[in-house]
Order: C-alpha cells, then structure tokens, then sequence
C-alpha cells in the first residue's frame, strides 16, 4: 500500500504550486508594470518634444520682439535709419562693390525695406548678416543669400525691412464682421 503523500511528492506540489504563483506574479504584475512604464516613457518623449518646440517657438517670439526696434516716423526718416543700420553693419570690414538700397515700406508693418550687396572674405560677409541679426540693429533680416561669384569671390545678397512704430501702421480696409 502507497502512501497517499510522501515527502517527496509535497515537494513536487509545493514546487508546482510555487512555479505556478510566480507565473500568476509576472503575468499579473510585472507586465502590466512594464508596459506602463513604457507608456510613461513615450509621453515623456512626447512632451520633451513639445517643450523643446515651444522654446525654440518662444525663443523666436523674443527674438522678433526684441528685433523690433522701431523706425522713426516719415517714410524718409524711416529709410535713412535703415540705410544707416546697414551701413553701420559693414563699419571696419574689408568688402568690395558694397551696394546699399532702400526705399520707404508700401504697406503693412515694413516702414523701410533695403537691400545689402557685397563681396568679401566668408568671416566678413557673416559678420555683416551677425550684427543685422541682432535685436539692437533695428533691423529684420528677411533673406540671406551667399554664393560664389563667377570670377571666384564671395558674394553676399541681403534682404532687410524696419519695423514700424504701431501707431505709424496703416490701418487696412474695415473689417466685416459680427
């Protein structure tokens, strides 16, 4: 006649029993677990992205507010303080055929728009576009342009507007509305 439970078998159900628990634990706990710490994860991400978008955002915002130092009144007053900025940028550089053109802004918010054209070393050429970049400048650099002439010089094209004072804005058509 067998014995009904020898030592041998309890081990064998309790080891069973044991397995079976620590199955029930990782399935039960440790993989819900990990699946919500990856999803906590990818929304770290996610939310690391948007921060980093709405600082470069902001930085670009104050870096537009700051840039805009306003131009005097009269469309004259405001090209000459612009052909002076842009002047001004070139002082101490060593360019050739150095071409400056303004004219006073048609409409909107540009009260002057100019132009920079000029040939020279790369350090001097970004030197230029550097301090028109700058909020103190009063200027908004709209397009840069460096290319390589035919004869093997550098060249560079600018393209620049002044901000308006608000109250010199031109006030557009009325608006239809509720």
């Amino acid at each position: 006649m067998r014995r009904p439970f020898t030592h041998g078998r309890i081990k064998r159900v309790v080891a069973v029993v044991l397995a079976a628990a620590a199955v029930g634990v990782h399935l039960g706990v440790s993989v819900p677990a990990r699946r919500q710490r990856d999803e906590a994860r990818e929304a770290f991400a996610r939310a690391r992205e948007v921060r980093e978008r709405l600082r470069a955002e902001a930085k670009h915002l104050e870096r537009r507010a700051a840039a805009t130092v306003r131009a005097p009144s009269g469309e004259a007053a405001a090209a000459r303080a612009l052909r002076l900025s842009l002047l001004g940028a070139t002082h101490g550089l060593a360019l050739e055929s150095l071409r400056i053109g303004v004219g006073a802004g048609q409409r909107g918010a540009a009260a002057a728009r100019g132009t920079l054209a000029a040939v020279g070393r790369q350090a001097d050429l970004l030197r230029v576009a550097g301090r028109l970049a700058l909020p103190s400048s009063g200027v908004v650099v709209e397009q840069v342009r460096l290319a390589e002439s035919r004869d093997g010089a550098l060249r560079l094209e600018l393209e620049a507007f002044s901000v308006r004072a608000p109250a010199d804005v031109p006030a557009g058509p009325p608006r239809r509305g509720p």
